[in-house]
C-alpha cells in the first residue's frame, strides 16, 4: 500500500506536467502580454492622437484657407476698383505691394464685364502666366453670385487640397432715391448694381503647409519618444508589480510534482499575499492528508504495526541488501494459540484488546531494530536485521516466553496468550518473499504440530526434497495432460455493475486427474513454473481459448474472452505470431480478446511486455492488468504499460464491506484509473453487500461468486441487481430506473 500512495506525487506530476513542463514554444508570460497589451493599447492611443490632431489641423486649416482667401479677396477688390475708374495710375502699384506681401497668392488676374483680361499680377516667385478669357458658363456664374450672400465662387482641387481659385464679380452700386431728409436706416432702400468687371485670385499654400507639417512631424517624434519611454517605464514597474506572481512558479511546481516542503517569499501586495496564504494552507492541508494516508497505507488500524502490504515491501527491500552479501537476517512469523477461544468466549472486542496487549508486548520484546507487523487475523512477523542463527532463535525463544508471561484482564477474566513461532533465516536472495513466508508458515505449523507455545526453524535442505519430489508427481501429469489434451477450461463472468450486463468471461484453466478430479491452477502451476512448462501450458491456452471463443460466438456474437499470460509467454517471442494465427484461423476478431498480465509480470520484465503489448494492440487485442495493488510500484506502470483494465486484488475486495481501509483503497484505484481512462473490474466479488459497494465506489465490473461461478459454457445474461445497489441509487438520484441491456 506504501506505492499506492506514494504513486500520488506522480499523479500529481502528471497533471501537473502539461502546465509547468509544457513544451517552450507554449508558455507565454504575463508580464509579455501585459506589457504587449500596454504597447498596443498606448500605440492605438498615440495613433489616434496623430491622426487627430493630423485631421483636426487640416480641417483648421481647410477653414482659415477659406477665410484668409475670401478677406484677400475683399481687398483685392476694393483695391482694384479703381482698374474701372480712369486718371488713377497708382491702382497697379498698390495692387502689386499688396500680393508681394502675401507669398501664398500666386496670381490676381483683373476682367473686364465682358470677361476680357485687363490685367494680371503675378507673385514674385511666381511664373508668369497668361490670363485666358472667361468663358460663358464662368461669366453666368459670376453675374448670378452677385445677388447671394457670398458673392464668390471658390474652387480648389480634390488631390491638393492646398490649392484655391476665388472668382468674383466687382460692381458699384447706387441708391435709387437718395432720401436725403426722410432717410430711414431701418428700412430696405432700393439700389441698382452696375456690373464692372471680375478678379481672379489663385492661392497655393503648399510653402504653408510643408512648413507645418515639419514642425507636426517633429511633434509626433516626441510622442513616440513619450510613448517608448513610457514602455519602459511601465515594464519596469510592471515587472516589479508581478514578481510576487512570478516568485510562485517555483513553489506551485514542486507542490504539483508532489513536493509539499517549499517555501514561499512573502508578498508585498495584499491581494498575492492572500494567494501565498492560501498556498501554504493547501501545501500543509495535502501534507497533513498525505501523511494520514500513509499511515493508514502503512499501519494496521487496530495496533498500530506495519500491515501485510507494508511488511512485504520492508521484506522485498531486505532481500535486495541480504543478496547484496551485507548481512543475513530472519523472518519470524508468530500466531497466537486459541486466540479464537477468547474471541469466542469473551467476544470480538475482548479479542481485539487483547490483541492490542500481544502487539505492545511484541514491540517490547524485538526492540526498536525489528521490523514488526500484523500479518492478519492473529498472526504476526517480525524481521531482524543483520542476525546471526543463535542471535535468531534467543529473538524467537525470547517472544515466546514473554508470550507466556502476558496475562490480560479482561473484566473478571485474567486471560493468558502463547504462541507459536516459525523461523526462517535469510541468507541470499535465493528465494523471493513470498518463498520465504511460506517457509515460515511452515515452520510455525511445525512448532503447532509439537506442541504449541514453542519455536521452530524451517529445515531448507529437508523442505527442498519435500518439495522436490512433490514436483516430480506435477510435472508427470501435467505432460500427461499436455500430450492427452486433458486440461479443460472454464469461463467466469464479468458484469458492468450498474446494469448487471455481462461484459464478458475470464477463461480460467482446470485440470482433470486419473481419478477423476478436477483440480485448479494453484496446485500445479507453482511446479509447471519451476520445471519450464508454463510455455506449453500457455499455448495450450490460447489456441484452445480462441477457438472456444470462435465456436461460442455463433449462438452469443457479443461475447468476449480475457486470457490470462504468464511471464514465460512473453520470453520466446512468438506470442504475437501464435495469436495472429489461431485469430486467422478461426476468423475471431481480435478486439473480442483481452489478455490479463499480472502486476509482478510488468515490473520484472517491463521493457520486453511492452513490446508484446504494443504488439498485440496493434492487432486490436486488449488488455487488463491483473492483481493490481498488490506489490510494486503499481500506479507508476500505468504510465508504462497501455492498458484496457485494472483488477482489483480479491485481498482489497473480500472484506470490502466491513473494512474501510480496503473501501478508501478500492475507491482510489477506482479514481486513478478513471482519471487514466481505464476501466476497474473487482475480484472475488462474493457477496450483495461487496457488490453494492463497488457501485458506491465507483468499481465498472465485477466479478465473483455472487456474480456467477465459473461454467462450462460461458453465459450471456443480465444478473438481477441487488437490493442495495437499487437502495443506494435511489439514494443518490432520488429515482431508480433498471437500466436494460443494449
Amino acid at each position: 500500500m506504501k506505492q499506492l500512495i506514494e504513486a500520488l506525487p506522480d499523479f500529481r506530476d502528471l497533471a501537473a506536467r502539461a502546465k509547468w513542463q509544457s513544451p517552450a514554444r507554449y508558455k507565454r508570460m504575463l508580464v509579455h502580454e501585459i506589457l504587449t497589451l500596454q504597447i498596443i493599447i498606448t500605440l492605438s492611443i498615440g495613433a489616434l492622437a496623430v491622426g487627430g490632431l493630423y485631421w483636426g489641423g487640416q480641417w483648421v486649416l481647410q477653414d482659415s484657407y477659406a477665410r484668409w482667401a475670401m478677406q484677400w479677396t475683399q481687398d483685392l477688390n476694393e483695391l482694384g476698383a479703381p482698374l474701372y475708374i480712369p486718371q488713377d495710375n497708382e491702382v497697379i502699384l498698390r495692387l502689386e505691394r499688396f500680393v508681394a506681401k502675401y507669398p501664398e497668392i500666386s496670381l490676381v488676374t483683373y476682367y473686364d464685364a465682358n470677361g476680357k483680361p485687363l490685367m494680371s499680377i503675378a507673385n514674385s516667385d511666381g511664373d508668369p502666366v497668361d490670363a485666358v478669357p472667361l468663358d460663358a458658363k464662368a461669366l453666368e456664374q459670376l453675374i448670378a453670385v452677385m445677388d447671394d450672400d457670398v458673392p464668390y465662387l471658390m474652387e480648389t482641387s480634390v488631390f491638393n487640397r492646398r490649392v484655391f481659385e476665388i472668382s468674383a464679380p466687382i460692381w458699384t452700386e447706387a441708391l435709387l432715391d437718395d432720401g436725403l431728409f426722410d432717410f430711414d436706416a431701418i428700412e430696405e432702400i432700393e439700389s441698382t448694381k452696375t456690373l464692372s468687371g471680375f478678379v481672379s485670385l489663385k492661392l497655393d499654400y503648399g510653402f504653408f503647409h510643408s512648413n507645418l507639417l515639419d514642425k507636426l512631424k517633429i511633434a509626433i517624434m516626441v510622442l513616440v519618444a513619450l510613448l517608448l519611454a513610457s514602455v519602459l517605464i511601465g515594464r519596469r514597474y510592471l515587472l516589479k508589480a508581478l514578481s510576487s506572481i512570478s516568485d510562485l512558479q517555483h513553489p506551485l511546481a514542486e507542490i504539483a510534482k508532489g513536493n509539499l516542503d517549499v517555501e514561499f517569499k512573502p508578498a508585498d501586495h495584499h491581494e498575492i499575499s492572500e494567494i501565498v496564504e492560501a498556498l501554504k494552507s493547501t501545501a500543509s492541508a495535502l501534507g497533513e492528508r498525505d501523511a494520514k494516508l500513509l499511515e493508514l497505507a502503512n499501519r494496521d488500524a487496530l495496533t498500530g504495526l506495519f500491515n501485510r502490504r507494508r511488511f512485504i515491501e520492508e521484506l522485498k527491500k531486505e532481500l535486495r541488501t541480504v543478496a547484496a552479501g551485507e548481512y543475513r537476517s530472519a523472518l519470524l512469523l508468530i500466531d497466537l494459540d486459541q486466540f479464537k477461544y477468547v474471541n469466542d468466549t469473551c467476544g470480538h472486542p475482548a479479542g481485539d484488546r487483547l490483541l492490542q496487549a500481544v502487539a505492545t508486548q511484541l514491540r517490547h520484546s524485538v526492540g526498536d531494530d525489528a521490523v514488526t507487523a500484523r500479518f492478519g487475523g492473529d498472526e504476526f512477523v517480525v524481521l531482524a536485521s543483520g542476525v546471526s542463527d543463535r542471535e535468531a532463535r534467543i529473538l524467537a525463544a525470547t517472544i515466546v516466553e514473554d508470550m507466556r508471561r502476558l496475562v490480560h484482564h479482561e473484566d473478571d477474566k485474567a486471560l493468558h496468550i502463547h504462541c507459536s513461532v516459525g523461523m526462517t533465516i535469510i541468507r541470499s536472495g535465493k528465494f523471493s518473499h513470498d518463498e520465504l513466508l511460506s517457509q515460515a508458515d511452515i515452520a510455525c505449523r511445525e512448532a503447532k504440530v509439537a506442541g504449541r507455545n514453542k519455536f521452530k526453524t524451517y529445515n531448507v535442505t529437508e523442505r527442498e526434497s519435500e518439495q522436490m519430489a512433490e514436483d516430480v508427481g506435477w510435472v508427470r501429469q501435467l505432460r500427461e495432460a499436455l500430450d492427452n489434451d486433458s486440461f479443460v477450461l472454464r469461463f467466469q463472468p464479468i458484469v458492468q455493475v450498474e446494469t448487471g450486463e455481462t461484459s464478458h468471461h475470464e477463461v480460467l484453466l482446470r485440470m482433470n486427474t486419473a481419478d477423476g478430479k478436477m483440480i485448479g491452477p494453484d496446485a500445479f502451476l507453482p511446479s509447471a513454473v519451476r520445471f519450464g512448462l508454463m510455455n506449453e501450458i500457455d499455448t495450450w491456452v490460447v489456441r484452445n481459448a480462441i477457438q472456444a471463443l470462435s465456436r461460442y460466438r455463433q449462438e452469443n456474437p457479443r461475447l468476449r474472452f480475457t486470457i490470462n499470460l504468464s511471464a514465460n509467454a512473453f520470453e520466446t517471442g512468438n506470442l504475437a505470431p501464435l495469436v495472429q494465427h489461431e485469430l486467422k484461423t478461426h476468423n475471431v476478431s481480435a478486439e473480442h480478446i483481452i489478455f490479463e498480465i499480472t502486476e509482478s509480470l510488468a515490473a520484472r520484465q517491463l521493457h520486453h511486455v511492452e513490446s508484446e503489448i504494443a504488439a498485440l494492440r496493434e492487432m486490436g487485442c486488449h488488455f487488463a492488468l491483473d492483481d493490481f495493488g498488490t506489490g510494486y510500484s503499481a500506479f507508476s506502470y500505468l504510465r508504462e504499460l497501455t492498458v484496457d483494465y485494472i483488477k482489483i486484488d480479491g485481498s482489497f475486495v473480500k472484506q470490502l464491506s466491513r473494512n474501510t481501509l480496503d473501501q478508501k483503497v478500492v475507491r482510489l484505484i477506482g479514481e486513478v484509473g478513471h482519471e487514466a481512462g481505464i476501466e476497474t473490474i473487482a475480484e472475488y466479488v462474493n457477496t450483495s453487500e461487496a457488490f453494492a459497494m463497488l457501485a458506491e465506489l465507483g468499481i465498472d465490473y465485477a466479478q465473483g461468486n455472487f456474480v456467477g461461478k465459473p461454467t462450462a459454457t460461458p453465459i450471456m445474461r443480465s444478473m438481477p441487481i441487488p437490493i442495495e445497489v437499487r437502495r443506494k441509487r435511489k439514494h443518490a438520484t432520488g429515482s431508480y430506473v433498471r437500466r436494460h441491456p443494449r
